[in-house]
């Protein structure tokens, strides 16, 4: 019985760990709901409106200069 009482401690972690993993979850889908409501009203649409969207994308330089308009590419 030793071993069960040895494992309550990792149990009791493993359940505060899934309530605050969970949490950070529910928080960040409410926060895209919101900016997605907020956009609607505001009438920006996915783009907004200087054609950036508001997630981070990876762009390489070149069509970065493409999109900016400039040359100074290597």
């Amino acid at each position: 019985m030793d071993y069960v009482a040895a494992i309550f401690p990792s149990i009791g972690v493993l359940i505060l760990f899934v309530i605050a993993i969970r949490a950070i979850f529910q928080a960040d889908r409410r926060e895209r709901l919101a900016q997605a409501a907020e956009d609607r009203r505001l009438g920006l649409g996915q783009n907004g409106p200087t054609g950036q969207t508001h997630t981070s994308q990876s762009v390489s330089p070149a069509e970065s200069a493409k999109q900016t308009g400039t040359t100074d590419v290597d």
